[in-house]
């Protein structure tokens, strides 16, 4: 995942002239129908009317990632959404979304979503019918230990820091919101660490490795189950953000205080494949 840039989209945040934005719509429309094709940047970039550079450019501004990782990410949330309504095998999952390695899928998928193909089924079938409000509570709602990263050559990352800031969900009824720090612009995988609460308000993610990571959150109604959410199928009252800018967290620095605003998903956006700390809270599953 490549670092944000100040031309390319947060979350919740249009970028990107009008017509930019609808050239890229059309090619992310294109994509969500037929994720199994074996798409390449001339293919989405003939259905943006635009030369391959020149889209590739448009549409890491529009979305804040680029088209193959946007692809894989679709991939790999239709992959989740087959794996956990239906029957299929794994191996029949990998080739209806566009894989025809298994090993390379499996890899992939454990690497995006944080944890094997048959892990998160058996996930599913323990949590799936509990809302995130019951699940989280009994959490306590504290924050989720933060997980190692490792650092040039392996070796592990010196300490780094705690980061704090505000989130901010909109008017209307409080919703749950889950906060992470990740290594890229995408949640996916599992977050450097992360945190819940109810409603707008501060948060604090402490004991944060040092390093460069994307503060990224999403809000949803509390009666949303685990299912749901890991389905994609939860309710279209969820909203998203990021952080203006990456977070540098150095030893013995304490970073300036983050705001997320956050704002309703837009199909442009990529997938949520992480569960925030519901994939840490299930990992005992």
């Amino acid at each position: 995942m490549s670092a944000a840039g100040t031309d390319q989209r947060r979350p919740g945040t249009p970028a990107g002239s009008p017509q930019q934005r609808a050239a890229v719509q059309r090619v992310v429309t294109a994509l969500r129908e037929h994720v199994e094709e074996p798409w390449t940047l001339n293919g989405m970039s003939r259905i943006a009317y635009l030369s391959p550079f020149h889209f590739n450019r448009v549409f890491r501004r529009v979305t804040g990632t680029p088209p193959g990782r946007f692809l894989s990410a679709l991939r790999m949330a239709r992959a989740r959404h087959l794996l956990l309504s239906t029957g299929m095998t794994i191996t029949d999952i990998c080739t209806a979304v566009g894989y025809s390695s298994l090993g390379t899928f499996t890899t992939q998928f454990t690497e995006q979503v944080g944890m094997t193909p048959g892990r998160l089924r058996l996930v599913h079938a323990a949590y799936g019918q509990q809302q995130i409000g019951d699940l989280l509570a009994g959490s306590d709602r504290a924050p989720v230990p933060a997980v190692p990263v490792p650092g040039p050559a392996g070796r592990p990352r010196p300490a780094g820091g705690t980061v704090t800031g505000t989130v901010e969900a909109g008017p209307g009824p409080d919703r749950l919101i889950l906060v992470g720090l990740f290594p890229g612009p995408v949640a996916q995988g599992a977050p450097v660490a992360c945190t819940s609460r109810t409603g707008s308000g501060r948060f604090v993610l402490p004991d944060v490795p040092a390093g460069t990571f994307h503060l990224l959150a999403t809000a949803l109604p509390a009666q949303a189950t685990v299912g749901q959410v890991m389905t994609d199928t939860s309710p279209a009252d969820c909203w998203v953000g990021a952080g203006p800018r990456p977070v540098d967290v150095r030893p013995g620095e304490r970073p300036e205080q983050e705001r997320l605003a956050l704002a309703p998903a837009a199909s442009i956006d990529p997938p949520i494949l992480s569960g925030l700390p519901l994939l840490h809270l299930t990992r005992a599953a």
